[in-house]
């Protein structure tokens, strides 16, 4: 029984050692030269960080998309939302159909940054 004890502390220790290692060597400075991308949402929630900002679409990169909130195709010529989050798309009237139903949330990621888009040719 006193073997099995030590055998416990001696694995506990090197446990011990193995994280104290770990953790030294990830509390290294990162050098401030190195690119590191940031991620696409900035805060929970989808918020894009871009609150209010335009988004400007090729009217050519617009076919093939469906508004998120009623499935259908988006169409150039209505007023255009997108959300700055998850870039979901919606025709002006899904937006407020949003706004009474969903709290003004984006019905992909929850995000509140819905901003209005221009097409351009």
């Amino acid at each position: 029984m006193p073997r099995l004890i030590a055998i416990l502390v001696l694995f506990g220790l090197a446990f011990w050692v193995a994280l104290m290692a770990g953790a030294v060597g990830t509390s290294r400075s990162r050098d401030p030269r190195t690119y590191r991308p940031k991620p696409r949402w900035g805060m929970p929630g989808g918020e894009g960080g871009g609150r209010g900002m335009i988004h400007v679409m090729k009217r050519g990169d617009l076919g093939g998309l469906r508004d998120a909130y009623s499935s259908a195709p988006i169409d150039p010529a209505q007023p255009l939302l997108r959300c700055g989050g998850c870039q979901a798309m919606y025709h002006a009237d899904s937006v407020a159909a949003l706004d009474r139903q969903n709290n003004g949330r984006c019905s992909v990621c929850g995000g509140t940054d819905l901003a209005a888009v221009h097409v351009v040719d």
